[in-house]
């Protein structure tokens, strides 16, 4: 399917956001490179950008203007401005990360709780769904 260049679905993606002078600007990375580049495993930055525009929002493919990044940046090339959001800027978790991570995490615990409990009138473990099941009943 064609997929308009303003329109940008990404997957791996993570956004990097900066707020400079009163505006917002962003930048769409691959999320293992952010972390590499800002430990200095990675230094090719175009390794790091899903693409090397600088956004005012990723998600609704509006680009920031070459005036904005003058007035924020004093300058407008785009490298230069994305590795200094890079290097200051925040990671932003998507909610469906988000969400998975909750659910990773809402696993492990269930299982570090199946395996140190034992149910009194079997003396046999509780099963993780039915600590799951526990753990949900509480929220």
């Amino acid at each position: 399917g064609f997929t308009p260049v303003n329109q940008v679905r990404l997957t791996n993606v993570a956004y990097v956001r900066l707020s400079k002078k009163g505006k917002r600007f962003e930048i769409a990375c691959y999320r293992n490179k952010v972390l590499n580049w800002r430990s200095k495993i990675e230094t090719d930055i175009r390794e790091v950008l899903q693409i090397d525009n600088v956004f005012v929002n990723v998600s609704k493919g509006m680009l920031a203007s070459s005036k904005d990044l003058q007035q924020a940046f004093g300058t407008t090339d785009s490298l230069a401005v994305c590795a200094e959001i890079l290097d200051k800027g925040e990671l932003q978790v998507s909610e469906q990360e988000r969400e998975a991570l909750y659910e990773t995490i809402f696993k492990d615990i269930a299982s570090i709780v199946a395996e140190k409990t034992i149910n009194p009138e079997t003396n046999r473990s509780y099963t993780v769904s039915m600590i799951q099941n526990s753990m949900r009943q509480m929220q």
